[in-house]
């Protein structure tokens, strides 16, 4: 069992029949309705209990397929296992063939040439101040006068005094995740590349960063980029407690469905998550990119 009661499979046969209990009939009908190629949008809620660690025994069987290439290419193994226990579970719905040890090596086979293509693109957008029509901010001040043009006054103000349960999190899979796409923190932009020599490493803190300096700039304090790089320094025998939001810990956690699902504290898990294990149920799901819902109250217009 997962931490939060879950049963755990031990394989893709019994993954396949616990989606079929998880999933409510609606979302089995849409999920039925796929296509091979649609997957990579795809993740569901019970992922999170399922791929915890290392130690869980469906993470232990699919790490029979899994080759990490962590210095090679974009992919973690995590998102390799996701990959194989979707397409396993579309083929189930569809009646068609599926054998995990091919399908892992045809996986491998057309990451590394979409791989080499996109390190391409990686470079070039490296240097760009604009990437697909959207203007990229060289810092973050950049990034506050683009934020201020582009936010609605009721959104400053619920960035200016944050939900006091959730704080930014609120923001993490709205306003941080078209960040995180539009400014391209995942794909390499030169705003990418100025939080990562600010020692921001991962795209999710990156927006992290960038909402708490805006909530720290709306409430009138300074940017304070000596006090970042300390935040985000290798650790050492004693740390410095900082005082304003930005140099606290600017970690937002995010959904599983972008991050690896790892164990948070309640508090720090997205709406629909929390709705899952209210319910126990999955009702829906998201099956396209994630630009394509928009961000409803929060960007008004995209620059």
């Amino acid at each position: 069992m997962s931490e939060h009661g879950f049963y755990i499979p031990q394989n893709l046969t019994e993954a396949n029949a616990q989606l079929d209990i998880v999933l409510t009939p609606k979302a089995r009908k849409k999920f039925g309705g796929l296509q091979d190629s649609s997957l990579r949008y795809v993740s569901l809620e019970i992922f999170g209990e399922w791929d915890q660690d290392s130690s869980s025994r469906l993470t232990r069987y699919l790490n029979r397929y899994v080759q990490p290439q962590y210095q090679e290419w974009p992919y973690f193994d995590w998102q390799v296992r996701q990959h194989l226990i979707l397409l396993s579970y579309l083929r189930y719905l569809q009646q068609r063939p599926f054998d995990v040890a091919v399908e892992a090596q045809r996986f491998y086979a057309q990451a590394d040439s979409a791989t080499r293509l996109a390190e391409r693109v990686r470079q070039a957008n490296l240097v760009a101040d604009s990437i697909q029509g959207v203007y990229i901010p060289r810092n973050l001040r950049e990034s506050f006068a683009q934020l201020d043009r582009l936010l609605p006054d009721t959104v400053k103000q619920r960035l200016r005094h944050p939900d006091p349960s959730y704080g930014l999190g609120d923001f993490h899979m709205g306003l941080g995740r078209w960040m995180r796409n539009n400014w391209q923190l995942w794909g390499g932009s030169r705003l990418q590349q100025y939080l990562e020599a600010l020692g921001v490493e991962h795209p999710d803190n990156m927006s992290g960063v960038i909402l708490a300096t805006y909530s720290d700039y709306l409430n009138g304090r300074p940017l304070d980029e000596q006090a970042l790089r300390a935040a985000y320094a290798p650790p050492v025998r004693s740390t410095q407690t900082a005082t304003s939001v930005a140099s606290q810990a600017v970690v937002v956690k995010g959904s599983p469905l972008a991050d690896h699902p790892k164990r948070r504290k309640r508090k720090e898990y997205t709406e629909e998550y929390r709705r899952f294990f209210r319910r126990r149920r999955i009702d829906d799901f998201h099956e396209l990119p994630w630009g394509a819902y928009g961000i409803p109250g929060e960007i008004e217009q995209v620059p």
